[in-house]
């Protein structure tokens, strides 16, 4: 019987809506009050509390299964737009990245503030979309993407910020995300166009403040000009570094440190070979590990 009324509930709610069944329980719920102070019978009122706590139990059930469900067509759908924005971008290359800068400032439970600048150059008439991948060193669960924040906005000619970006996000798998952002409308062929996105994710660096070896890198799917990738590791920590993929002409990784006492690691492209992975492998010195909590 109880099956029955949620697939009912949920038959309800897909054709009219959650403030239906709202509307539905008030409407129930006053029924009864009116049926007791009618008749008077404590056993009426009684009975006629009882089933109404019970059909809000069951509306509550299925409203929640109902928001699971279009939870994960959502997942989906974006997931689809996501793969499809990528076979695109291999399909037919939409532009140049002429320069790439990229901060990211790790805090000492792993904590990460990711800012991102990119100019870029359209190579036809038609850019509707940027595809841009992030991702964390370990398989994060899938509990902590609801904390992860991201926003991105246009930035004007004279470098201020302009307007909100529409973006489309999707975890491909357990710690890495995938963003569709868009464009109002698609920019001028040969001209440049610059936007950057924040990025706010909790615990993506763990690995590293827990001791463990973690790694940062850049790989494009475009060509790329100029790429600047500064990694601030927590205050009062240093790092041992090894590079990741050969440092030919044209790449510069260096350990920088300043007057607070705070180390960060540079690397620096000129021209990199597109689908070429490149960055840095970071191990946070023992006697200045920071303290974690998962």
């Amino acid at each position: 019987m109880l099956r029955e009324t949620i697939l009912f509930l949920e038959e309800f709610l897909h054709g009219r809506g959650a403030p239906a069944v709202t509307k539905a329980v008030v409407g129930i719920m006053s029924f009864a009050v009116l049926l007791g102070a009618a008749l008077g019978s404590t056993a009426i009122k009684s009975g006629a509390l009882v089933a109404v706590v019970l059909l809000v139990t069951i509306a509550g059930i299925a409203l929640v299964v109902n928001r699971r469900s279009d939870r994960r067509e959502l997942a989906t759908q974006q997931e689809l737009l996501s793969r499809y924005c990528n076979q695109l971008d291999k399909t037919r290359p939409g532009y140049q990245i002429l320069e790439w800068k990229e901060t990211t400032v790790i805090g000492d439970r792993g904590d990460a503030c990711t800012k991102v600048t990119v100019k870029l150059r359209p190579l036809g008439t038609d850019l509707l979309f940027v595809r841009l991948k992030f991702g964390c060193g370990w398989p994060q669960p899938a509990k902590y993407r609801r904390q992860v924040k991201m926003a991105v906005r246009n930035v004007l000619v004279d470098g201020s910020p302009g307007t909100t970006l529409h973006k489309t996000l999707s975890w491909p798998r357990d710690g890495t995300l995938a963003a569709v952002i868009h464009f109002h409308e698609p920019p001028l062929h040969d001209s440049e166009i610059s936007f950057a996105v924040e990025l706010d994710w909790p615990r993506q660096c763990l690995p590293l403040v827990e001791g463990s070896p973690d790694e940062f890198s850049l790989m494009f799917a475009q060509p790329v000009a100029h790429a600047v990738y500064r990694v601030v590791l927590p205050t009062g920590t240093d790092a041992y570094l090894e590079p990741i993929g050969p440092l030919d002409e044209g790449y510069d990784l260096r350990k920088d440190q300043d007057d607070l006492n705070t180390r960060s690691i540079t690397l620096e492209l000129f021209d990199p070979p597109v689908r070429h992975r490149v960055g840095a492998r970071l191990e946070l010195r023992k006697d200045q590990r920071a303290v974690s909590h998962r």
